[in-house]
């Protein structure tokens, strides 16, 4: 009867289809994501294009206003305001409203509904400097803009006001030809998959391939995307470049249209005088444009002008006809050719903004690619499982459980989805913080804004510390249901929040689930691991941390800008079952299983703050803990957190290079991590690996003092992620070798280094900012790093070699 029920759940298990359906659904997965991702950037590229382009065209309106001031005409008391409205409403057909209004915020004109404005003013006014400068604002998908109008460049007498509604991208082609692109490149790979998974990969040989049989589906899911994001990297390099034209072009025609109404007074074009001067400010108006000339209709140049004014007529011409526009010059409409202006653009500065939009887009499919790997590395999981031996009874027991040096890969996805929904709001807290404050918080808003992270930080800290305990005690399982339950309760209070206090105590619970959740996980490993593989499922699972957090943040900051902040943490709250339903199914064969480990005595349950004290004031754990764990965790977010925006804003660098940087070092621990964690389980000195890192990323902080720059600090950022490599899978395993961390228990041990490793992140960014204050930023980074260097040396003078030491 028992040799029946197997035959019958045998019969109904169809490997192939299921493993060809589960191919095709992480497919689909990770297409969709990369399409999102892309058509969000998309999507953004073309606001941050029509913004920048009906600000040129407001300035223009604006400086007419301007010149008229500067003659002596009142603002009070202007007239045509009007007109000139009118027209800026024909150029932009997007506008919903526009208004010229004083300092004090009354109308003298407007067109539409007037925007209330008191706001725009103050932003103005809180400008420094000369008052040259538009101040735009955000609401939703419209778009803000005031533009000064000041006296003598000193005062603020009014502002042009705007309200645009830009056209979506929605009635845009370019949407549509990216989801066709998108459509007939995921048809096309769910084609080749099934082709050959009927006649290339039968079931015999699904079984027996091992990692083999994962090629295929991986070379075409690379495929796919890979054709998807060489059509969307020529997409955002052939929008940006056209918008440029265009702004140049329409700045261009506006003053060809003001030339011609001086040659209809009868002047010619080489009698002209102070010509220059307007052709000096379009130059400042649009950075990209190098040179202007105003040539003769037999191409002689008379007279040349950038930004800082006249030139020598000699001056070199383009020598790249593309990135010259040529305007004629007609004394009446339909008159012959008198003379010609031409707008040479920078080429240089042309080439760098291609580039820029390149590694936006490239930064998209890295996102998509690390979450689509991640997709396939839980199906190979399934894979094995479903070809593996198991007994099955009509009960459904099922006796036989995974590898047990594979014990990481089974925690790695939950350890993924978990994080993939923790770092959804990552990208916009602090910002969401301030909206919160009333006018914005003032002076000290900045130490305001990051309350609710370092609360969140020191919560996790503290459950960190108690579910060491509840893994010990009644097993891995309680402390990351309970964290998930916490964690979305959290979650939720966000969406809710209505001042700073309720983000604090919303971010207080997020933080007791994350750091329950988080060191649950991980108490897993440490009991179910055998010692020989500790290092390299330790390392298993903070890749997928990494990677969990990396595509999170993006996705999060997608979303953010298409739903608002609400929307995101309710999402982020659904998506928290995801990783439930792993612990409820790829993990949960283990919750009875015996303990791989077995170095958790029966008594260890009654141990006190005594032997936590004992614990700490030893030469092993102690001086792991001061001299490797906490001495990183400060050199990590220190420089990751803190320094490494304010030393790349200090070398001219983009918001994007710095997330470019951050990655470089998500990717080393997601791929390189798990390789060094099995060669440390390989070494027979676990501490040899240990100062390995702390060599390593002590001296990627020291060379920031000897070289700069944003190479530089990407070495530094690189060196720092190997040092994580080198050290973090052989901490966990000399850590666990130890007499005394057995006598205490695994997990409760785990926990505590755990608790000091956020306890560094929490000290990393007050040492380096005092540091910074008194030394500077290359010099608080170098003492850093010396910090860091003695406390490995440290380590490897004092603390034991062999792991089983008192």
């Amino acid at each position: 009867m028992k040799n029946q029920t197997v035959h019958k759940v045998a019969a109904r298990r169809r490997p192939a289809r299921d493993i060809l359906l589960a191919c095709m659904l992480v497919l689909l997965l990770a297409q969709g994501l990369i399409g999102a991702l892309s058509l969000s950037a998309l999507n953004r590229l073309v606001a941050d294009n029509t913004a920048e382009r009906v600000e040129l065209m407001a300035r223009q309106t604006s400086d007419h206003i301007q010149t008229g001031m500067d003659l002596g005409k009142p603002l009070a008391q202007f007239f045509g305001l009007a007109g000139l409205l009118d027209a800026l409403q024909a150029r932009i057909p997007d506008m919903r409203g526009a208004s010229v209004v004083l300092a004090d915020g009354r109308v003298l004109a407007a067109m539409g509904t007037p925007l209330p404005s008191e706001a725009l003013l103050e932003g103005l006014r809180s400008k420094t400097g000369r008052l040259s400068g538009a101040v735009q604002r955000r609401v939703g998908d419209a778009l803000q803009l005031a533009l000064p109008l000041d006296q003598d460049d000193s005062a603020l007498i009014g502002a042009l006001v705007l309200d645009v509604q830009p056209q979506g991208l929605r009635q845009n082609a370019l949407l549509a030809d990216n989801l066709g692109v998108l459509a007939v490149t995921t048809a096309g790979a769910a084609l080749l998959l099934l082709l050959i998974f009927r006649y290339v990969l039968p079931l015999h040989q699904l079984a027996a391939a091992g990692k083999a049989r994962m090629a295929a589906p991986l070379l075409i899911l690379l495929l796919a995307q890979g054709v998807y994001a060489a059509y969307t990297i020529q997409t955002f390099r052939d929008t940006w470049v056209g918008v440029t034209h265009e702004n140049a072009r329409l700045l261009g025609e506006g003053l060809q249209r003001d030339l011609n109404r001086v040659l209809g007074y009868g002047i010619a074009p080489d009698r002209l005088r102070g010509v220059e001067r307007p052709m000096a400010r379009l130059a400042r108006s649009f950075p990209l444009i190098s040179v202007l000339r105003l040539q003769d209709a037999q191409g002689e140049v008379l007279v040349q002008a950038d930004a800082r004014g006249a030139l020598a007529q000699q001056a070199t011409r383009s020598d790249d006809p593309g990135n010259e526009l040529s305007f004629p010059l007609r004394a009446k409409p339909d008159g012959p050719v008198l003379a010609s202006l031409v707008l040479v653009l920078d080429k240089d500065s042309i080439a760098a903004g291609v580039r820029a939009r390149i590694m936006d887009a490239a930064t998209v499919v890295v996102v998509a690619l690390v979450a689509a790997i991640e997709l396939l590395l839980l199906l190979t999981l399934l894979m094995d499982r479903a070809f593996s031996v198991r007994q099955q009874t009509a009960e459904g027991d099922i006796s036989g459980l995974d590898d047990p040096s594979r014990v990481g890969q089974v925690v790695r996805p939950v350890m993924f989805g978990f994080l993939f929904a923790m770092a959804l709001p990552l990208s916009f807290l602090p910002i969401f913080a301030r909206a919160l404050l009333p006018d914005g918080g003032g002076a000290g808003a900045e130490l305001l804004m990051a309350v609710p992270i370092a609360v969140e930080m020191g919560c996790g800290l503290l459950t960190a510390l108690l579910a060491g305990r509840l893994t010990d005690r009644r097993g891995w399982q309680t402390p990351v249901l309970a964290g998930l339950m916490v964690s979305v309760l959290g979650n939720l209070a966000c969406a809710g929040v209505g001042s700073l206090t309720g983000l604090i105590v919303a971010r207080a619970l997020v933080g007791l689930g994350y750091g329950l959740t988080w060191m649950g996980l991980q108490g897993f490993i440490v009991t179910r691991s055998p010692a020989a593989y500790r290092g390299r499922n330790m390392a298993t699972v903070i890749a997928g941390l990494f990677a969990g957090h990396l595509s999170g943040a993006a996705v999060g900051a997608m979303l953010m800008q298409q739903l608002g902040f609400d929307s995101v943490f309710l999402i982020g709250a659904g998506l928290l079952c995801l990783p439930a339903i792993g612990v409820l199914t790829l993990m949960w064969p283990y919750r009875r299983a015996g303990n791989a480990t077995a170095i958790v005595p029966a008594a260890s349950s009654s141990r006190s703050w005594a032997k936590l004290r004992q614990l700490l004031f030893t030469r092993d754990f102690g001086l792991l803990l001061m001299g490797c764990v906490i001495p990183f965790s400060i050199a990590q977010v220190g420089l990751l957190t803190y320094a490494l925006p304010l030393y790349m804003e200090a070398y001219g660098a983009t918001a994007g290079s710095v997330g470019r940087i951050l990655m470089l070092y998500g990717l080393f621990v997601i791929y390189v991590g798990p390789y060094t964690g099995r060669l440390a389980d390989h070494s027979g000195s676990k501490k040899s690996w240990i100062v390995a890192g702390g060599v390593i990323g002590s001296v990627g902080l020291l060379s920031l003092y000897f070289a700069s720059g944003i190479w530089a600090a990407a070495v530094a950022v690189v060196l720092l992620a190997l040092a994580s490599c080198f050290a973090g899978g052989a901490q966990t395993a000399y850590m666990l070798g130890l007499n005394r961390v057995q006598d205490y228990g695994a997990a409760g041990a785990t926990s505590v280094m755990r608790a000091a490793d956020k306890f560094g992140q929490m000290l990393g960014p007050l040492m380096v900012g005092g540091l910074f204050a008194s030394v500077g930023i290359s010099g608080g980074l170098a003492i850093t790093g010396g910090v860091y260097l003695a406390a490995t040396l440290a380590f490897l003078v004092f603390a034991p070699r062999a792991a089983h030491a008192r």
